[in-house]
C-alpha cells in the first residue's frame, strides 16, 4: 500500500492564502443600500406635464422617460445624495439634487425654468447667463413632436393639435392636411378621407385612444367601405394626434401605410386649470352681406358666428375632469362652369354631331352651375381621469359629434343641335334652326350624420410590469336624402 506524498509546509501556506482570498467575504458581496425617486415633470409657462422627457442620473447608466402624464421613476439609485439630470427639447437643461434613503421611495418633481445668476459686484459689468427662447403655443408643439418621435419604436408624427393655429371649422382632416406624407380627399368640397403615402383611406385606420371610429360615411353618403369619415370628428375634443407611417405588432392588418391615432384630452396633462374659450365669424369673401339674400328656398344668412370652448381641470393629484364643446355654421357657394367639346371627352356620331378631325374639336353645350351648401356642426367631449393607487389609472371619455349640411345644386345648360358639316370652327359652333336647348335643372340634397364613441380604459405602470385595457363603443348614422 503506497502512502500519500507529504505536503510541505510552503504548500500548506499557499492552501491557507487561497481560501483566505476565495472566501465570500460580507461586506464585499452585500448589495449598497438603495432607494427609488419617481416625480412628474411640467413645463414653467404652458403648465402641462410633459412627456418623453430624458431624465438621468449623473455618475450611473440609468435612464427614464417621462410618460403622457408627465411621470418617471429611477429604480435602484444608491442612498445618499444624488443629481439628476432631465433634457428636453426647447428648453434649458435641469440639474438637481436629491437625498435618498434606503428602501424609501422619494417624491421629486421637476419644474423646468430660467436659473437665476449670481448679482453682479457694484461698478461690475452685467453679463448674461445662457438663455432658451421658447415660446407657450406653436414651437410647443413642435418640441412634443420632436420628443414624441425620438421615444418611439416606431416611425410617427406627433403633433399637438395647437400647432397649426386654430381650424375655424373644427375638422380634423383639414388638420392632418398639412403634416408630411398625408394627402386628404375632399367631398364636396369638404375634407373627409385621408390616405398615407398614396395608399387609400380604405387602407388607413383612424382610432381615438387606440380604439376604432365608426363611419357611416367612408367611401361617399353610403359608407359601404373601410374608409373613415375625418369630418365626423371635432378637433377641439382632441390633446394631439398621432400618425404612424410604419406597422408595429399590435397595428391593425388593413393598415398597409400606417394609421392615424387621435389622443383626448386629459386633466392630467396639466399643472392648473385652464378654461379656453373662442368666439369667431365665419364668412365668404364674395357673400359679405350681413342681411338676409336670396337663397334656393327662402332668404338665408351667409354670415353666421361661432364658439368653441375647453375646460381642463385637475382637482387633484388623483382626480380630474376634462370638458369641451363647440358649434359652427358655415354657408358655402360652389360656382362651376363645364364645357362639353364633342371630339375629345364627348362623342361624334356623323348626324347631330359630325365627325371631326383630330386636334379640332367643336363645342356644342355651356353649363353654369350655381351651388351652395349650408353646414352645422356641433361637438362635446369629456373625461374623467381617476388614479387609484400610485400604479393604477381608470380613465372615462365620451367622444361625440353631430353633421348636418343642405345642398342645393341649379344647373342651367346652353345646348346647340344638329351641327351641319362645315358649321364648326374650335372658336364657334352653329346648329340647326329651332334644334338648340336651354335646360334648368335644380335638385337638392341632405345629410345628417352623428357618430359618439364613450371608452374605460385601465393603465398599470409599475416597477416590475406593465399594463394597459379598456372597453370602448363606437357608433354612427347616416340620414341621406335626395
Amino acid at each position: 500500500m503506497k502512502s500519500l506524498p507529504e505536503l510541505s509546509p510552503r504548500v500548506f501556506l499557499l492552501l491557507a492564502v487561497l481560501s483566505v482570498l476565495l472566501e465570500p467575504a460580507p461586506v464585499l458581496l452585500a448589495q449598497s443600500p438603495t432607494g427609488t425617486i419617481e416625480g412628474r415633470v411640467s413645463h414653467p409657462a404652458t403648465g402641462e406635464y410633459l412627456e418623453g422627457v430624458r431624465i438621468t442620473l449623473e455618475g450611473s447608466t440609468q435612464a427614464a422617460a417621462s410618460d403622457s402624464d408627465g411621470n418617471f421613476r429611477l429604480s435602484g439609485v444608491p442612498a445618499g445624495t444624488a443629481r439628476v439630470r432631465a433634457f428636453y427639447t426647447g428648453l434649458p437643461m435641469y440639474t438637481g439634487s436629491i437625498v435618498v434613503a434606503a428602501g424609501q421611495t422619494v417624491q421629486h418633481d421637476i419644474r423646468f425654468g430660467d436659473v437665476a445668476g449670481k448679482p453682479a459686484p457694484d461698478g461690475a459689468p452685467i453679463r448674461l447667463e445662457q438663455f432658451v427662447v421658447s415660446t407657450a403655443r406653436e414651437m410647443s408643439g413642435a418640441a412634443l413632436a420632436i420628443n414624441e418621435q425620438r421615444f418611439a419604436a416606431n416611425v410617427k408624427h406627433v403633433v399637438a393639435v395647437d400647432e397649426f393655429g386654430d381650424v375655424a371649422e373644427g375638422n380634423v382632416a383639414e388638420f392632418l392636411k398639412f403634416l408630411p406624407g398625408v394627402n386628404i380627399d375632399y367631398a364636396g368640397g369638404n375634407a373627409r378621407e385621408v390616405s398615407l403615402n398614396g395608399v387609400p383611406g380604405d387602407y388607413v385606420p383612424v382610432t381615438i385612444a387606440g380604439f376604432g371610429l365608426a363611419s357611416a360615411v367612408g367611401g361617399g353618403s353610403g359608407g359601404t367601405n373601410r374608409a373613415i369619415g375625418l369630418d365626423q370628428v371635432s378637433i377641439n375634443n382632441l390633446s394631439r394626434i398621432e400618425v404612424e407611417y410604419s406597422p408595429t405588432p399590435d397595428s391593425q392588418g388593413n393598415a398597409l401605410a400606417g394609421s392615424v391615432n387621435m389622443i383626448p384630452r386629459s386633466s392630467f396633462e396639466r399643472v392648473r386649470p385652464l378654461f379656453n374659450f373662442s368666439t369667431y365669424v365665419m364668412m365668404r369673401d364674395n357673400a359679405k352681406d350681413w342681411h338676409r339674400t336670396p337663397a334656393p328656398r327662402h332668404p338665408t344668412h351667409k354670415i353666421h358666428p361661432g364658439a368653441d370652448f375647453s375646460y381642463t381641470a385637475p382637482v387633484s393629484r388623483n382626480f380630474g375632469f376634462t370638458l369641451s364643446g363647440g358649434f359652427n355654421r358655415q354657408y358655402s357657394g360652389e360656382p362651376q362652369a363645364q364645357l362639353t367639346w364633342r371630339g375629345t371627352q364627348a362623342v361624334t356620331n356623323g348626324n347631330a354631331y359630325p365627325h371631326t378631325v383630330f386636334g379640332q374639336p367643336y363645342l356644342t353645350a355651356f353649363t353654369v352651375r350655381n351651388s351652395g351648401k349650408d353646414t352645422k356642426r356641433s361637438s362635446l367631449g369629456a373625461t374623467i381621469d381617476w388614479r387609484l393607487t400610485r400604479n393604477d389609472r381608470f380613465a372615462f371619455s365620451l367622444q361625440a359629434s353631430t353633421f348636418d349640411v343642405l345642398i342645393n345644386h341649379n344647373a342651367l345648360t346652353f345646348e346647340v343641335g344638329r351641327v351641319a358639316p362645315g358649321d364648326f370652327t374650335t372658336t364657334s359652333t352653329r346648329g340647326a334652326a329651332g334644334a338648340g336647348s336651354l335646360q334648368l335643372v335644380t335638385t337638392g340634397a341632405s345629410r345628417y350624420n352623428w357618430t359618439y364613441m364613450p371608452s374605460l380604459t385601465w393603465r398599470h405602470d409599475g416597477p416590475v410590469w406593465k399594463a394597459d385595457a379598456g372597453l370602448s363603443l363606437s357608433r354612427a348614422r347616416n340620414r341621406s336624402y335626395a
